[in-house]
Order: C-alpha cells, then sequence, then structure tokens
C-alpha cells in the first residue's frame, strides 16, 4: 500500500531546498581600496623654519577627464583599451587624492607659507591650477611590462592681477612590479611623489625669480 503522505513530504522538502538555495547570498570578492599615501618629511629646527619672505598659495580644485573622475582604477593597454579593476577602488577619485597630497607636501616648502583652497577667505598671492591628464596603469604587449603614469599640467598665476606666470607638464612613469591594482597602484603613489617633488622645486624656483613689490 502506498503511503499517501509520501508526496506531500517529498513537495514540502522540494520547497524547502529550493527556499534555501534562493535566501543564500552568493559570497562576492572583498573589494581592495588603495590610497596615495603622504610621506611627511621630518619637523623642522627652528633655524629651519618658514622664509620672512614665504608667500600664501591658493590651490584650485584639479580638472581632470571624465575617466578619472570615479574612484576606479583605471589601466590602459596597446590598443586603446580603457578599463578598470573589477575588484580594487582608490579611496576617493584621483584629483580628490591628489590635490590633498600635494596641498601637505607643498606645505612643507620654506617659500610657501601656507597652502589654502581657492575659495578661502584668505588672501592668497599665488594661485596654482591643474589638470590631470593621466593618472592609470599602462599594459605593454607581449607581458613586456607595464608602467604606474601620472601626468599632470599646472598653471601658476598671479592671484592679485590674473596674470599667468608660468605653465610647466610633469610626467612620471613608475615600472610595475606586480602586474595587477596592487603593484599599479604602489607606483602610481611613486609617480605620485616624484611629481610631487617636482612641482615643488618648479615653484621655488619661480617664487625666488618674482619680481619684488
Amino acid at each position: 500500500m502506498i503511503n499517501k503522505q509520501f508526496p506531500l513530504w517529498l513537495l514540502i522538502t522540494t520547497v524547502w531546498l529550493s527556499g534555501c538555495s534562493v535566501i543564500t547570498p552568493k559570497s562576492s570578492p572583498a573589494i581592495d581600496v588603495y590610497t596615495l599615501s603622504q610621506q611627511m618629511q621630518q619637523a623642522k629646527a627652528p633655524s629651519e623654519m618658514k622664509d620672512a619672505t614665504a608667500l600664501i598659495l591658493a590651490l584650485s580644485p584639479i580638472r581632470s577627464p571624465q575617466g578619472l573622475m570615479s574612484t576606479d582604477i583605471i589601466y590602459r593597454d596597446t590598443d586603446y583599451g580603457f578599463n578598470s579593476y573589477a575588484y580594487s577602488r582608490w579611496s576617493d577619485s584621483p584629483s580628490k587624492l591628489l590635490a590633498s597630497y600635494l596641498q601637505q607636501y607643498l606645505a612643507q616648502s620654506q617659500l610657501i607659507s601656507a597652502v589654502v583652497p581657492v575659495d578661502s577667505r584668505v588672501n592668497a598671492d599665488l594661485l596654482l591650477e591643474t589638470t590631470l591628464v593621466d593618472f592609470s596603469h599602462h599594459i605593454q604587449a607581449n607581458d613586456s611590462g607595464s608602467k604606474g603614469v601620472v601626468s599632470v599640467i599646472f598653471y601658476l598665476i598671479n592671484q592679485h592681477d590674473k596674470t599667468l606666470l608660468a605653465t610647466k607638464q610633469f610626467t612620471q612613469e613608475i615600472m610595475v612590479e606586480q602586474n595587477n591594482a596592487k603593484g599599479a597602484t604602489y607606483a602610481i603613489n611613486q609617480a605620485s611623489k616624484l611629481v610631487a617633488i617636482a612641482l615643488q622645486e618648479w615653484l621655488e624656483q619661480k617664487i625666488t625669480n618674482l619680481p619684488e613689490k
């Protein structure tokens, strides 16, 4: 004699197993987040304090192409590809990360008394406008190596009469040891530091050569 309750138990078991497969979420890979690591110089001795003629520098928000406005970590290939790593992100957009990085770095210059936002109420002497051209991982063909590239154009402006004093583009390329997001962000960090060093030297040269008031 067939147990009439068997089909019922079979139906309940099937529904229960189906429900478990629906409500149990599949685990997704964790997102790795990277940033620009600011390496501050050691505190200066009293004899190495700011120059008495140090100027106030205002920074405008950094302009950048659409592809660099998100937190995506961009990689490019020789076939004009423009893609991003799926499970890795910057902690903020490259423009904002670089702006904060440069502000902290330039504030250490003896010829710059303070670095302030352009909308600050402080009367700045100079204005630095910036355009970010590249901030990405360049992958070479045939696994011949890859580079972290940072390229930035700077415009130094007299804040009082709005005249352009000088313009300069700095591009730094650092070889990537690990051909992945971690290796790319490390190389971009090193390239950003070299850009900041070059920018500081360039600004100090321009400030030193400014005509006396």
